[in-house]
């Protein structure tokens, strides 16, 4: 039994630093000219042509024309690269532009990788937003561009989300929709502000809170960062700010986590003004963050066709959780596919990330357990059932409590 362990042990600490070969590339791929290009033509730095001519977009404001010709730019930049670009109209103004990448394994799990394209300040001041956030933008373009003929397990959706200065308005939106058909969304990496580091320290942040696979997503980042050795002092903040679209998802029960540069203790002074433009980014510092944010997401799509037990997927992560029915007003059966036997946690968690249902702690043999979660002593609303293995990574379930 120790020498299992060992064993055991030896795998999970292997796995953990084992570099990805299409991770590795994908970072390799990226051209920080191309993003600077997207940033600039976002920002009104350069001009550009979605059917009407050369035009300069001077404003991302919502009440601005210059909000409209972003989202035009933003679907040509998607269709050039073979997406069929889909937009979400929430408001009057308001337009959540969106592409998905699918999955060749999990076509109906999602990853999101996304950004926020609308601009302050308001009124007739020029918004370029160069760092709040075309930087994100330009980041999510470029990793559209690079990822479009690489296959991933898991579908990827690229999210640019609309008035989120308003008060996160378009990304609750969609979040809101996604969990209102209980879609599956394995977790959800938001770039806001990206590319400013006045002191030169290279200190970014990682927000997470204990809402769904949240903490989990956060080791992802870490672990990107050891295993590609990107060159950024990366900070937790626990519980994570919510001024920005990744607590859209928390809000609605999805794991979730934001990428960001220091913006506490070296925040950007032309945050907000009409002087964030392009030419006060710290360039090797927006490359490294968009390749952690990239990579991290590529990392939870799992990049398919490559063996992953010696990759990127432990070999000790359970292959699967099930649950039906679901929704249910009470008993639902819950199917848990173990690769080797080994001690598991199961817990409910709510909305808050609290534990709701202590489900089971013991031993699981190797493959295909079943066991029984009772809802009906719980409020209606959905619920994440996360399992935790002893060694390797949890696996998670959002569950739904009908009324």
């Amino acid at each position: 039994m120790r020498n299992s362990l060992f064993l055991l042990g030896w795998l999970a600490t292997s796995w953990s630093h084992a570099q990805h070969p299409v991770i590795e590339n994908v970072l390799n791929s990226l051209s920080i000219d191309s993003m600077l290009l997207y940033v600039n033509e976002l920002t009104g730095e350069l001009p550009v042509d979605v059917g009407n001519g050369p035009e300069l977009i001077v404003s991302r404001h919502k009440n601005n024309d210059g909000n409209a010709v972003a989202q035009a730019y933003l679907e040509m930049k998607l269709a050039e690269w073979g997406y069929t670009p889909q937009v979400q109209s929430f408001s009057v103004t308001g337009k959540n532009v969106y592409a998905i990448k699918e999955g060749t394994m999990y076509p109906n799990e999602y990853v999101i990788l996304c950004a926020h394209y609308d601009a302050l300040p308001a009124g007739f001041l020029a918004a370029p937003a160069a760092d709040d956030d075309g930087s994100g933008c330009g980041a999510l373009l470029e990793a559209a561009r690079i990822l479009r003929d690489i296959d991933f397990e898991y579908s990827i959706i690229f999210g640019l989300w609309d008035e989120e200065e308003q008060g996160l308005v378009g990304s609750a939106f969609y979040a809101g929709g996604m969990a209102a058909n209980d879609a599956v969304i394995r977790g959800v990496v938001n770039m806001d502000a990206i590319a400013w580091d006045g002191n030169a320290d290279t200190k970014a942040r990682v927000h997470t809170r204990p809402i769904a696979n949240s903490f989990a997503l956060a080791d992802s980042t870490f672990a990107v960062l050891e295993r590609y050795d990107i060159d950024i002092d990366l900070l937790l903040t626990n519980p994570g700010a919510t001024y920005s679209d990744h607590a859209s998802f928390w809000n609605n029960g999805y794991g979730a986590i934001l990428i960001i540069e220091e913006f506490g203790a070296d925040g950007n002074p032309h945050y907000h003004t009409s002087n964030d433009r392009v030419m006060y980014f710290d360039v090797p510092y927006f490359e490294k963050l968009a390749k952690l944010s990239i990579g991290t997401l590529a990392t939870i799509a799992v990049p398919a066709g490559i063996a992953q037990s010696t990759v990127e997927r432990s070999p000790l992560v359970a292959t699967g959780l099930y649950a039906f029915p679901n929704p249910s007003s009470a008993l639902t059966s819950v199917w848990l596919d173990t690769p080797v036997a080994q001690r598991y946690r199961i817990e409910l968690l709510d909305g808050t990330g609290r534990i709701a249902q202590q489900v089971y702690q013991g031993e699981m043999p190797a493959g295909k357990n079943t066991l029984s979660v009772d809802l009906a002593s719980l409020p209606a609303g959905a619920y994440l059932l996360r399992a935790i293995p002893a060694q390797g990574e949890a696996v998670s379930l959002r569950l739904v409590r009908t009324p």
